[in-house]
């Protein structure tokens, strides 16, 4: 890991949050793609605060070697061989929690991520 996980209830991301919903659509502006509103709760902010806030996380994305994912996308990785090519992959249920998947194609949403 990079960093320690900011946790569902942690607040640092209120700031990228009141940041993006000013402007059009306000805290419903990932609404139709995701389905959920703009919030501290769900991973995309968290996401941007890593990626604004710590520089392991801003040297491993200069180098192409920093990937996100959810506590499933963690432990299928290290049950699958983690550093010795471990699968980095989620499920819909958990992905469509992040902010960062079209609900309408169940992939991820280019223009979010």
């Amino acid at each position: 890991p990079l960093s320690n996980a900011l946790v569902w209830l942690d607040a640092r991301t209120a700031g990228i949050c009141h940041e993006m919903s000013d402007g059009a659509g306000g805290k419903n502006r990932f609404r139709e793609s995701c389905g959920l509103p703009l919030a501290t709760y769900f991973s995309a902010p968290k996401i941007r605060w890593l990626l604004d806030n710590v520089p392991a996380v801003q040297a491993a994305v200069k180098e192409g070697r920093c990937v996100f994912g959810t506590m499933d996308t963690w432990l299928i990785w290290n049950l699958t061989g983690g550093v010795e090519g471990g699968a980095l992959v989620t499920d819909v249920t958990n992905a469509s929690r992040t902010m960062l998947m079209d609900l309408q194609t169940l992939q991820w949403h280019e223009p979010t991520c």
